[in-house]
């Protein structure tokens, strides 16, 4: 449990919150929302204590259970000190006692190995130290956590082969998939996650959903993913003119409760702005009459209480709006692909083919949304429409079509020493387009001051959305976007989509939020295994068809996995855990199961009989071990000394024969 009472909050001399109290209970799932700049990110950062404290300025409290362990996920992330670890290695430092434990277990098996004379004090004395160190790993789940890291890893989109790569050797969207596998390791109570979905691809979003949907304390969420939020949050924090206000529902709670909240604020202050020139007239008609000068002073003081509390609801832009300039429509038939080849190549070697015979057609009037797993292709499939990258086969562009192209990179191609504003007059084709400027910026959080801003100091998201707002203003008939709304907040995102539902072009866009797509598309294209599967569906249609598919999937697992009875192979005692991992024969419900690698693993019949053998055996052994360790576990175990060396002697006997069994059975398998 976190509680906040009347905080406030100032960061040098800007003042953030004020007079705010809020309280997230255990298991509380709520969306903390705001525009761009209200304080959404700087607020978690605070309350995970994150925050320097020399640039802090705080009132008021903020109480935690004892109970309560918190694990935070900024926006931006820096691995300068992890760079060289694998990603097993880093995930599995997640819970910092179990890793030191592994370390000093895995030492003591060294020792234990190299010590000869069985019957010295030293040797008893480390057996002792050996066996309080196991029973501890065991206590704090260490011989199940390779497994549930594994688990994590495969679940966000990590194959095995990527487990031993070094974490330098993954981009920046899977350096963050990287350090939310070791959040989710570290077992917290409360979850701070500020936007959790910029860098998760469909596959990985919906595993992140299933699990956030079974988690059994509370979060935050910071998403500008309104399905997201609508899916995994019952309460809703808005931070707006510096206080907080919470809503109990989730997002599309939270704006209808907030526009009847607006009408009502906004009569208000109608209301209290009449009281208030009714007063003042009384005042200035009156103030200089001796009769009449108490009475006056009075409502002076009265005028001076209303416009205290005289505060406008921050601004609606619902108002603003903007149109696509008009281009000549283009033939029918927009574009065709035909036998389409594409391969890169790989730093370590070899190539990686892409597309592989890819054909297909756009149509004059699609609305096309572009999909698939990091890594697909979605980008280069892109690159191919608007030959920004060479490929191998025929690419035919129909009768007078004009492209608009937003790539992820397009904010390189700014003009750094120009300002904002010139960089969108300088661009605007003709005077109709020069007079919607200003309000184009608008949507795209540039107003007041801030469109004279130089381009060469601002963010990378400001630069994203001037790149934007600049391809709003050239005429097109066939648009193609690459992740519009990556750096767009709810309200920007529901102008752009009124300005898309009103493009009356070919449309085609690569994005990661739901409400988007399904606000503008209806046909997908699912980039997957080196080709593009065409879905002539909304995109809720197609994600349902998914959903069914990923079932299917679940199912049969589940199904293959009841009639296995196979073992599942642990890892040898000399792994990532520094030898501290417990072979698993059995699943909780006490049958075998086979380990689930993707692909069914064949036996041949020269070998099953074998395998049948060494099966058996593992399973005595594990029955073996589960007795020793009781007897271990036991508060007068180590009162008889002769007994307990005995014990332990034949403990480790069992644990060497367990991993040299499992290791035969993986070679028999393979």
């Amino acid at each position: 449990m976190l509680e906040a009472r009347n905080l406030y909050l100032t960061i040098g001399t800007k003042e953030l919150f004020k007079d705010s109290s809020f309280r997230i209970g255990d298991t509380d799932k709520v969306g903390l929302v705001g525009l761009n700049g209200a304080g959404k990110s700087t607020l978690l950062k605070f309350l995970a204590g994150e925050m320097p404290s020399q640039t802090l300025h705080t009132e008021g409290q903020i109480l935690k259970s004892a109970s309560t362990k918190i694990g935070y996920l900024p926006q931006e992330i820096s691995f300068e000190a992890e760079l060289e670890k694998t990603a097993m290695e880093y995930a599995l430092e997640a819970n910092a006692e179990l890793h030191l434990l592994g370390k000093k277990i895995s030492e003591m098996e060294i020792q234990l190995a190299e010590n000869t004379d069985h019957e010295s004090d030293a040797y008893a004395k480390l057996i002792e130290r050996f066996s309080e160190a196991t029973e501890r790993f065991d206590h704090l789940g260490g011989y199940k956590m390779q497994g549930d890291a594994e688990k994590v890893l495969i679940g966000l989109g990590f194959s095995k082969e990527d487990f031993e790569k070094k974490v330098k050797e993954f981009s920046g969207g899977w350096q963050m998939r990287l350090l939310i596998t070791k959040l989710l390791l570290s077992k917290p109570t409360l979850l701070f996650l500020d936007e959790p979905t910029n860098h998760l691809d469909i596959d990985s979003l919906h595993w992140l959903e299933n699990y956030l949907l079974d988690f059994d304390g509370g979060y935050i969420i910071i998403s500008h993913d309104r399905f997201f939020l609508d899916k995994l949050t019952t309460k809703t924090l808005e931070i707006s003119l510096k206080r907080i206000t919470e809503y109990k529902g989730n997002y599309t709670f939270f704006e209808k409760d907030k526009a009847e909240r607006y009408e009502i604020q906004m009569a208000k202050l109608e209301n209290d702005q009449k009281k208030i020139e009714h007063l003042q007239k009384f005042v200035t008609r009156f103030k200089a009459k001796a009769t009449k000068a108490t009475q006056a002073q009075s409502r002076m003081r009265m005028i001076e209480k209303l416009q205290e509390n005289l505060e406008a609801p921050e601004q609606d832009l619902s108002q603003i709006s903007f149109r696509f300039p008009k281009a000549l429509p283009s033939g029918k038939l927009v574009m065709t692909l035909e036998g389409i080849y594409k391969v890169y190549p790989i730093p370590t070697g070899g190539t990686k083919i892409v597309f592989n015979d890819l054909s297909l057609e756009i149509n004059r009037g699609d609305r096309i949304a572009i999909v698939g797993s990091n890594g697909a292709g979605k980008s280069t499939f892109c690159k191919i429409l608007t030959e920004e990258t060479d490929f191998q086969g025929k690419r035919n562009v129909g009768h007078n079509v004009s492209i608009g192209y937003y790539a992820q990179h397009q904010a390189e191609l700014l003009d750094t020493n120009k300002t904002v504003l010139q960089e969108m007059l300088d661009h605007a084709p003709d005077s109709e387009a020069r007079k919607s400027v200003r309000d184009i910026l608008g949507c795209f959080l540039f107003s007041g001051d801030s469109v004279e801003k130089r381009i060469g100091v601002l963010s990378g998201g400001e630069k994203s959305r001037v790149a934007l707002a600049k391809l709003l203003l050239q005429a097109s008939n066939l648009l193609i976007l690459d992740e519009p709304t990556n750096h767009l907040d709810m309200r920007s995102k529901e102008m752009l989509i009124e300005s898309l539902e009103n493009y009356d072009g070919t449309l085609l866009i690569v994005s990661h939020d739901r409400y988007f797509l399904d606000s503008l598309v209806d046909k997908v294209f699912y980039v997957k295994k080196g080709g593009v599967k065409t879905y002539l569906n909304s995109y809720q249609e197609f994600l349902q068809k998914l959903e069914a598919e990923y079932a299917e999937q679940d199912a049969a697992a589940k199904d293959a996995t009841k009639k296995s009875n196979a073992p599942k192979p642990a890892e040898p005692v000399k792994t990532n855990t520094q030898g501290a991992n417990k072979p698993q024969a059995s699943t909780t419900n006490g049958s075998a199961s086979k380990p689930a690698n993707g692909q069914e693993k064949s036996l041949t019949a020269a070998n099953s009989k074998q395998v049948s053998k060494i099966e058996s055996k593992i399973n005595k052994l594990e029955d073996e071990k589960m007795k020793l360790e009781s007897i271990m576990a036991d508060a007068d175990f180590y009162r008889d000394s002769q007994k307990s060396k005995t014990t332990l002697a034949s403990y480790q006997s069992t644990v060497v024969e367990l991993n040299a069994l499992y290791a035969e059975w993986e070679k028999l398998n393979a």
